[in-house]
């Protein structure tokens, strides 16, 4: 029992003291209550509840002059403005907090405001609290303790400065006195909004009534609702599904937590929550000018500042553009760009592109609207592209009416245009593919995936006829289009050139296949068709080791009369029939 009663008593005795060891000396909560008592007795009092102790000469105050004070819990730092009035600085060095006289001369020249932000609902203080003055600039991030300091040009009194929270109502208020250097700010949260939802479908007068009587509160208690975003159905037994990642709201609110993850790696933490916590559009300048994103002329306001002209040395940062942006590295806009983007290696924008992206290695926006992203190396809309994208490689999420995809690599989930380039890849929308196996007069199988949409897509093809006495291998790579022609039923018009080999006893036969096959593909199931037609095939013969031919290459190709032969080509017509799975 006594050792349990020890136990109780170190708990209630060690686990206070370590919390206050790691509460910050000048935040530490204190409780005065004196009425005509010397500073020097508060001051000795302060520090035996606060854990630290005091240093100061003498000579910058008199201990021994008498004044009245009463707090409840709070911190050391308010104390001591109460007490001095703002003559006096405090600076913490291990367990003491140094007392100091204010420098004279810089008070002519600067003021220095400080305080701390409360919550109007709660009496507690809130960290993460924006307070910036529009004119010059300058602002300041609240800690978690709620304490702010900022400092400001006498000479621009007076001064109105902003609050800014988000989930908070913005406030102003005004300083004109250099006298005022200690200010607590209340905020008051923004009210929620509740959706009052039907609680029942039975709306007869009996089922209220009985209702009512089991709760009489029934009518009157708010439900709030989170509605989930539409997701796509992806439980579609098809070959080529839906991808969850590119085609569901997921994919934007992963772009939102990129950007941010983006910011954490360019951007200073004081810079992310302005940013977040001052959306307004009237914080503009005509031009600003950075060498990195934190060091510039908006300075820590830059992410929420639009600019008229924007000039970054190395990397900038800012909410908007409105004319032009020019980087040597890397330009990150936080909203929307309404002009012209240059940079030596990006520019990524959070928001949407009406203009114009260049840079030297990839451009990434939210939205193309208008304009052009042109890259050597990437391009990339997370959400909606309404313009022309260049590049090696194209991606977005939806390219609607005006824009296009012009690539070697197009990859969007829907387009209701048609991408252009070696290689097209359209998700879940209008997007056309197929896989197909067939035969025809020469090989025994025929392996044929097509990509892209329906007016044009890509032909990828593997062949091998394995019943020869000389087996043939090819690959190959074409364009097509696709007709609808009744239901169940389309029309393929598809050109394409083949890279063939034989082997030879001495070394491999090289040939070249072109082919136009018009093929008829009728839908059998839902995934599922036939596919047959004639084909017009040339083959050209390389003749590069004609002198080690042991025979004549590509012998009965094809196996009947040809239209026209000569030594080095063949020319005729002949027939495929096959399988296909399809996308739809």
């Amino acid at each position: 029992m006594r050792f349990r009663t020890l136990k109780y008593i170190l708990y209630f005795i060690v686990l206070p003291l370590s919390s206050l060891a790691q509460t910050p000396l000048l935040e530490r909560p204190i409780t005065l209550r004196y009425n005509n008592e010397k500073i020097s007795v508060v001051l000795d009092n302060i520090a035996k509840q606060g854990g630290f102790s005091f240093s100061y000469n003498s000579d910058i105050f008199d201990v021994n002059n008498r004044g009245d004070i009463t707090v409840t819990n709070k911190p050391v730092r308010e104390v001591l403005n109460l007490i001095f009035r703002g003559t006096i600085t405090y600076k913490v060095k291990g367990n003491y907090i140094i007392l100091q006289k204010n420098n004279q001369e810089e008070q002519k020249k600067s003021l220095i405001l400080s305080g701390y932000v409360i919550d109007s609902q709660t009496d507690k203080p809130v960290g993460k609290v924006t307070i910036y003055d529009k004119k010059n600039l300058s602002s300041t991030v609240s800690n978690q303790y709620g304490f702010y300091r900022i400092k400001l040009s006498i000479s621009d009194l007076p001064i109105r400065l902003t609050i800014s929270k988000a989930d908070y109502e913005k406030q102003t208020f005004v300083i004109k006195s250099p006298q005022t250097t200690y200010e607590i700010i209340v905020l008051n949260p923004v009210p929620k909004e509740y959706v009052y939802l039907p609680i029942h479908e039975d709306n007869s007068m009996e089922q209220m009534d009985s209702l009512r009587n089991l709760n009489p509160n029934l009518d009157t208690k708010p439900i709030s609702e989170t509605i989930a975003p539409p997701f796509p159905d992806i439980t579609d037994e098809n070959l080529f599904p839906t991808s969850p990642i590119i085609d569901s709201t997921l994919y934007e609110s992963s772009w939102d937590k990129v950007i941010k993850n983006i910011g954490k790696i360019f951007v200073s933490r004081s810079q992310r929550i302005n940013a977040q916590n001052v959306r307004e559009d009237s914080l503009s300048r005509k031009f600003q000018f950075s060498v990195l994103p934190f060091l510039g002329t908006n300075r820590l306001l830059s992410g929420s500042i639009k600019n008229d002209y924007s000039v970054n040395l190395l990397m900038g940062y800012s909410g908007g553009v409105r004319k032009l942006e020019v980087g040597g590295v890397l330009n990150g806009v936080r909203r929307d760009v309404e002009g012209v983007q240059v940079a030596g290696v990006g520019n990524i924008v959070g928001g949407s592109v009406q203009g114009m992206q260049m840079a030297g290695v990839f451009n990434i926006a939210g939205y193309l609207e208008t304009g052009l992203q042109i890259a050597p190396l990437f391009n990339v809309t997370i959400k909606e592209s309404s313009s022309f994208q260049i590049s090696t490689f194209n991606f977005a999420h939806k390219v609607s009416e005006g824009g296009k995809q012009i690539g070697v690599i197009n990859i969007c989930d829907s387009t209701e245009t048609t991408p252009i380039g070696l290689f097209s890849f359209v998700g879940g929308g209008n997007g056309y593919k197929r896989l197909e196996l067939s035969v025809d007069e020469n090989q025994t199988a025929n392996f044929t995936f097509k990509t892209g949409v329906q007016k044009f897509y890509n032909i990828l093809s593997l062949q091998y006829n394995f019943t020869r006495p000389k087996e043939i291998f090819g690959i190959g790579y074409g364009i097509g289009r696709a007709y609808e022609i009744g239901r169940a039923w389309m029309l393929n018009t598809d050109l394409t050139a083949n890279a063939l080999i034989e082997y030879d006893d001495v070394s491999p036969n090289v040939g070249t296949l072109w082919k136009l096959d018009i093929n008829f593909e009728k839908q059998i199931a839902r995934n599922v068709a036939v596919t047959f037609g004639p084909s017009i095939k040339y083959l050209l013969i390389n003749d590069y080791n004609s002198g080690t031919w042991t025979s004549k290459p590509f012998n009965k190709i094809p196996s009947y009369r040809s239209l026209s032969a000569n030594a080095n080509s063949t020319f005729w017509i002949g027939f495929q029939m096959g399988i296909r799975i399809r996308s739809k």
